[in-house]
């Protein structure tokens, strides 16, 4: 007998719509915040929101189309800091969260961010 293949976080939380849905969420309190705005000047959103909605799907073990630049690159001259690294951190969770995320998910995406923090603060 074949064992059914277990969900995916991404599968379980609704697939693309549902990821999509926290991306648009997500830059909307990062764009709203006016610690993080300025490094979103001059950048094309809807190329970015795209890359972060396959990064996620990528995260939450959907479908591999990230085709950005590697995390350590695209962020190499942004001067992020550890304080904005967090708040964007605890932005995405909330958003998860609000979406209703389950807990074990959301616990999983806490922990790819904290293995990517070293790739993103540059400060």
């Amino acid at each position: 007998m074949n064992e059914p293949n277990p969900q995916t976080a991404y599968d379980r939380i609704g697939g693309e719509p549902s990821v999509r849905e926290a991306v648009e969420r997500l830059y909307q309190l990062i764009l709203g915040d006016p610690e993080l705005a300025p490094y979103f000047t001059g950048v094309e959103m809807a190329e970015l929101k795209q890359h972060m909605v396959n990064l996620l799907t990528k995260v939450l073990g959907g479908p591999d189309g990230y085709t950005g630049r590697d995390l350590a690159v695209a962020h190499q001259n942004l001067n992020v800091t550890s304080e904005h690294f967090f708040v964007v951190g605890v932005y995405l969770l909330s958003v998860l969260q609000d979406l209703g995320v389950p807990l074990d998910i959301r616990r999983a995406v806490g922990t790819v961010l904290a293995s990517v923090q070293p790739l993103v603060i540059t400060a």
